[in-house]
Order: C-alpha cells, then structure tokens, then sequence
C-alpha cells in the first residue's frame, strides 16, 4: 500500500515529501523549504529518508539546533507519523495519509504554537518559555512604539503586558492593530501617551491570551501611534 506524507506547518501549509528526496531547511533562497525566520540559518537542517524506510532529521551545523517532539536532537533523529519539527520559530507536524486521503484535511491538524518569523526589539531567546509567554524581551531605545510597530508588521493577535514599571500595564492587539490598553489607572489614548513617556523595562506578549472585554481603542496602529507621538511631542513643548 503507498502512503502519502505531508509535513503541516503552524501557519496551515502543507508540504507534500516525496521518499525518494531529500528536504533542506534554511534562509537560502536554493533550500527545499525556505524560512523567513531571523532563528534559521543559512542551511539549517535536512529531512533525509532513511534506507530503513522513515524520515529522518539532521542537524546541518545550525546555530540555534533542530527540535524534535520538544527535544534538541543530538544527532540524527527519526520521526514518525504525527511528530513534531521545529527549527527556529518554525513549527511542523509529519502526517501520513493513505491512497485518496485530502491534504487538505490536515489543516486542521496543523501544530498549535505561536509562529515567531521575526524578532522584536530587545528580543532574548532564552525568555522564550518565561512566564507562559509567547515570547519576552527588553524595551529598547526606541521605546513602546518602536516595538508596538513590529506587532503592526505581523499582524500578531494577543496581549502585550509592559512589566518592571510602578504600575501594571498591558495593550491588546488583533491582526496588529491596538484595540485596548491599560496602565495603572489609565485606559486607551491616555495609557499608550503614558507609556510612551516611561515605558517599564520589559516585555511578554502571549498569542493565546483571551480578547479582552473593552475596547478602548479604534483605527489601525499607524495611525494611533502617529496620535500618540504627536501628543507626547505636544506635551514636551
């Protein structure tokens, strides 16, 4: 009986492998499966089918490795029908399907975990797992704004919390555009003006946060961080 394997990414694509080749991972343009993810490197990893009659994973020398089920793998890894691949912040999921089975049909099965294909300001790999977030990181010298403009690039969805400050503060983003904020008492305008001024320290956005209950904020992120830098400049004056 021939079997059809699909490798599924997070972002519901799928890949359709072939046992008589073999897959390259990697930033270059000549890789197999090419990942836009500053964690990748040039050439990362390779899918290999085995003379033993499964897939294989290697580790071409990558500087951040290749996980397998959540497993740094040391050397050669097999994986097998439903496995888990991760490389950088890329996620995928190793399906077979039976003669007539729809691809399509896997979507649903795609690995549920954030898909990180950039990096934000101040961005620490090793805060990665902090706190249930997403991810963590520093405020860096562009501030708030500055890094309210990466969640603008990629259309991220979930709750950004600003921590290490005096007072507690988190804003809300759908498909990157800003619908609520909160810091210390203030909500909306006032607490994104509020934490452009003196934005805390750090940061944790989670991508699996629950929407929040208000709505304090409208338009799109260009537009109501343009608002917010031109108050602040005002209120320097």
């Amino acid at each position: 009986m021939s079997v059809d394997f699909y490798l599924v990414s997070a972002a519901r694509r799928a890949h359709r492998l072939r046992p008589d080749r073999t897959y390259t991972f990697g930033r270059e343009e000549a890789c197999d499966i090419v990942l836009q993810d500053a964690l990748a490197s040039r050439r990362h990893a390779e899918l290999v089918w085995s003379a033993e009659n499964f897939w294989e994973v290697k580790d071409l020398g990558s500087r951040n490795g290749v996980f397998v089920n959540g497993n740094r793998i040391p050397g050669p890894m097999r994986i097998d029908d439903g496995g888990q691949l991760q490389i950088g912040g890329q996620v995928y999921r190793l399906h077979m399907l039976p003669p007539g089975g729809d691809p399509a049909s896997l979507s649903n099965q795609a690995p549920q975990i954030s898909n990180l294909e950039t990096m934000g300001p101040g961005f620490n790999l090793q805060d990665i797992a902090n706190q249930g977030a997403t991810f963590t990181g520093e405020i860096t010298g562009g501030g708030v704004l500055d890094l309210l403009q990466f969640f603008q690039a990629t259309s991220k969805t979930g709750r950004l919390d600003l921590v290490g400050g005096a007072n507690l503060a988190s804003v809300w983003i759908s498909s990157g555009n800003p619908i609520h904020a909160t810091h210390g008492g203030s909500k909306g305008m006032d607490a994104l003006i509020s934490l452009a001024q003196s934005p805390p320290p750090r940061f944790a956005f989670h991508a699996d946060a629950p929407p929040s209950g208000e709505k304090t904020l409208q338009g799109s992120m260009q537009g109501i961080l343009m608002e917010v830098a031109r108050t602040v400049d005002e209120q320097k004056r």
